[in-house]
Formats: C-alpha cells, sequence, structure tokens
C-alpha cells in the first residue's frame, strides 16, 4: 500500500534550513497497524503529514497503492485523500456547535458519488459502530473526551477508507478513555483496516503489530511487536 524511498523533508525559514527527515524508507502493507514513535521533534510528526498527504517530501519517492506521489497533483491528493483516508486527531477536531451526526457526515459533503438518502444510513452506522447512538443528535461540545474522539473515529470510518491515520489518539484522555479507543483501533484492524498511529506512550503503541522509531529525522528501528498470550477482555483492561 505504502513505500517510501529516500524520503527527504526540509524546511526553510529565513535563509535557514533545517532537516526535518534524512533519507527515510519503508513499506507498509494493506491491513498492517504500525506504530510510529520518536522523541520530541525526531520527525515523526512530519513523517505522519508526507504519508497522509497533508505535505509534500523535499526530495524522495512516496508510493500510494502503486501510483509515485511526485506525479499527482494536489487536487488528485485531495480527492485520494478525502476517498481513501481517515483521519483522528489529538485534539478530535470537531464542530462544537454541531451534533455528532452533523460531524461524522461532514467528509461526504465533499463526494458527490454518495446519494442524499444513503448517507443518514451510513452515518448512523459509523456511530453505532463506536457505541455513541444516544448521542446521535447531541451537539459535540457537551461530550467528554473519550466520547468526542470515539465521534472522530466514526467521521474517519464514515467513508471506509484504506487507510485510517491516527495522531495522538488518546493524548488527551484519561487511561480509561484511552483505553477505549485503542480497543476500537483494535477491533478496525481485526476487520481489515491498515492503521498508521502516531504516539508517544509505549502502552499506545503496543497495541500495534509494528513499531517504527524515528530519531534525529531517521529510521532508527522497525521492529515487529510480540504481544503476551492474554485474552482481549485482560488486554483491555
Amino acid at each position: 500500500m505504502i513505500k517510501l524511498v529516500g524520503i527527504e523533508k526540509r524546511y526553510e525559514d529565513e535563509g535557514e534550513s533545517t532537516l526535518a527527515l534524512a533519507g527515510v524508507s519503508f513499506e507498509i502493507k494493506k491491513g498492517e497497524f504500525v506504530a510510529i514513535m520518536g522523541p520530541s521533534g525526531s520527525g515523526k510528526s512530519t513523517l505522519l503529514h508526507i504519508l497522509s498527504f497533508l505535505d509534500r517530501p523535499t526530495s524522495g519517492e512516496y508510493f500510494f497503492n502503486g501510483h509515485n506521489v511526485n506525479d499527482l497533483t494536489d487536487l488528485d491528493m485531495a480527492h485520494i485523500r478525502n476517498s481513501e483516508m481517515g483521519f483522528i486527531f489529538q485534539s478530535f477536531n470537531l464542530l462544537s456547535r454541531h451534533t455528532v451526526f452533523e460531524n461524522v457526515a461532514m467528509p461526504l459533503m465533499y463526494s458527490h458519488d454518495v446519494p442524499i438518502e444513503r448517507r443518514k444510513h451510513l452515518v448512523e452506522r459509523a456511530v453505532a459502530s463506536v457505541g455513541l447512538e444516544e448521542k446521535l443528535y447531541m451537539e459535540a461540545g457537551k461530550l467528554s473526551g473519550g466520547q468526542k474522539q470515539r465521534v472522530a473515529i466514526a467521521r474517519a470510518l464514515i467513508g471506509n477508507p484504506g487507510v485510517i491515520f491516527a495522531d495522538e489518539p488518546t493524548g488527551n484522555l484519561d487511561s480509561k478513555s484511552g483505553a477505549q479507543v485503542m480497543s476500537i483501533l483494535h477491533d478496525l484492524h481485526e476487520k481489515g483496516h491498515t492503521i498508521i498511529l502516531v504516539t508517544h506512550e509505549t502502552y499506545t503503541a503496543e497495541f500495534a503489530n509494528r513499531l517504527i522509531h524515528i530519531k534525529d529525522g531517521r529510521l532508527d528501528s522497525d521492529r515487529p511487536i510480540v504481544k503476551a498470550r492474554h485474552s482481549k477482555a485482560e488486554f483491555f483492561k
């Protein structure tokens, strides 16, 4: 699904050049659950922005589903981002005065392929998948932090994306709410979704099956995560 070859990213500011990523190369296959970790300033957020089409590399090649991203226009990238990618952010990025229904339905506003009469069904199904059916018409601003993040997950799922990008999804949550969010992501992975998670929390990263560690803009390590043999109930305590 994803292949990076020698990805480099430089930022220019008042004549000074800062190297954020230095020759990063790896592949991510469809259906993987990958965690990206690294110290503050390591380049992991820059890497996520490039992977999710929110930024372009300065040099190197990025192939997404076999297409060289360098050959895509900004319009092409926006279309792929809206149709094939889902996003979950630490700050939720919800419209607080809009209902859960309206927030989850928002990505469908940019899709002309979904008939209006089908949108209600898709929203209700996405909200039900995160267990918030009873909150469907509540204003998002009145929800708890954990509930807001579950709404954000439902919004990310609405277009049935091939890959879900999660940027510190538990960073603003207490441990119980964080575990609930990670349980949902775990279930999505079990159903075949590709998930790419950026986190600074070791506990959160351990829900993934593979850990990529970034340090000083370089690939420091790339290894599978071996989980202990616990039942699902024990794992999500």
